[in-house]
């Protein structure tokens, strides 16, 4: 049994006619493109709105006119209109990006498609070229390139300034030791030799003098920490937090002696951090809250970890004596303190250690108090394993500028 072919509906020359209308009619409405066509040799043999608009030549103007007239000199001295056309002519299509200029000889990003017009045959009749004006879009792209640029460059800048204040600091700091242990030495020598002979004044003067070099001396001591955690490089690993805490609470078991403490740990999670530093953070945090539930029969002092805003935050809570957030401004700053020196002892260097290891580890700090109604320490940790590829994609000059001024500085402390 045979099968009925069906004849292939032919347009009418009438039917054709309208549809070629209403194409043309189409093309020439566009506005937000430049669509025209170009002859085998590149001349213009139509002209739509969208051209007249990007372009700036009306059709009189420039039908006929070859293309190359939209190309800045020295990519018309390259020969680079008539390279394209080729490439179309092999490839069927073709597509650019670059510089065009109009007619009042202004320039323009332009983002080109050129094809080509090919008739039953196979022969090469023409070109279609469409053009989208993308002058704002390059122009925010290299702005972006240029607040990058310098916002590097004042990056560098910063971390060199840091890095040579880091280092002033810890030469300072170490400098003072031997002449403060002259003073204290001397002063207690004076204090043992010769106190009996001393009017009582002048040894409460020599008493004032030895505590205030001991005091002094604490404080270089945390400044060489402070400074030592700034200049650290962060050597990440997995580590389990739960375990983390529970030796720093068996480390403060001399600062908790005689006191009557609920802890509190929650299960907390095992992440990828600088175990030594993380180390150091909670045992800062927890030494502040104990120090801080001295008044309370029982202190209460919890740690865990909590879900916000979808952030993980982990936290450390206490029942002392609190603060007040109007001046929780100063809670992170060196040597500032919340509470009088008669009242709790410390140097006020304890939270600034932990805001620069939270802060080397990605993530940020803050705390929420109310007086005599406790504290709660909140801080966040980013992923340490997935940060160095990240910021050295984005800033690798200023990755491998710090690396190398790390070397440089721990060569230079070898050699002393």
């Amino acid at each position: 049994m045979s099968k009925i072919q069906a004849k292939p509906v032919v347009p009418s020359a009438e039917e054709l006619r309208q549809s070629e209308e209403r194409f043309r009619l189409l093309v020439q409405s566009v506005k937000d493109y430049a669509i025209f066509l170009l002859d085998p040799e590149g001349n213009v043999s139509s002209w739509n709105e969208g051209a007249q608009r990007i372009k700036g030549w009306t059709a009189d103007e420039i039908v006929g006119e070859h293309f190359s007239k939209f190309y800045p000199k020295v990519d018309r001295d390259n020969g680079k209109p008539e390279m394209l056309l080729r490439m179309a002519a092999a490839e069927g299509r073709f597509e650019d990006e670059g510089w065009r200029v109009r007619k009042d000889g202004s320039l323009f990003w332009a983002d080109v498609v050129i094809t080509a017009l090919r008739d039953h045959k196979g022969e090469l009749i023409g070109f279609v070229k469409v053009t989208r004006d993308f002058t704002e879009r390059k122009l925010a792209d290299h702005e972006i390139r240029l607040l990058n640029a310098t916002l590097a460059q004042r990056n560098r800048e910063l971390t060199a300034a840091n890095e040579e204040l880091e280092a002033f600091t810890y030469s300072v700091a170490h400098d003072l030791r031997a002449p403060l242990r002259h003073i204290y030495g001397f002063t207690k020598i004076i204090a043992d030799d010769f106190g009996e002979g001393l009017p009582a004044e002048a040894g409460d003067y020599l008493n004032d003098i030895l505590s205030d070099a001991d005091r002094m001396g604490h404080m270089i001591d945390d400044l060489l920490s402070l400074t030592r955690v700034a200049r650290q490089e962060t050597r990440a690993s997995e580590a389990d937090l739960g375990e983390i805490v529970r030796e720093a609470v068996r480390h403060l078991h001399g600062e908790a002696e005689g006191r009557k403490i609920e802890w509190r740990i929650g299960d907390l999670p095992t992440v990828v951090c600088d175990p030594i530093l993380i180390r150091q953070a909670y045992r800062n945090l927890l030494s502040n809250a104990i120090k801080y539930t001295q008044p309370r029969e029982t202190a209460v002092i919890e740690v865990g970890v909590m879900q916000r805003d979808g952030e993980r935050v982990f936290f450390v809570r206490d029942n002392g004596v609190g603060f007040n957030m109007k001046y929780a401004d100063k809670l992170f700053g060196v040597f500032q303190r919340m509470h009088r020196a008669d009242e709790f002892e410390g140097m006020g260097v304890g939270l600034a250690t932990v805001q620069r290891i939270v802060q080397k580890h990605g993530g940020r700090i803050w705390a929420e108090a109310e007086p005599d109604k406790g504290a709660t320490f909140y801080f966040t940790l980013a992923r340490l394993d997935v940060l160095p590829d990240a910021a050295v994609e984005q800033v690798p000059d200023i990755m491998e500028g710090i690396r190398l001024e790390r070397r440089r500085r721990q060569q230079n402390e070898e050699v002393s």
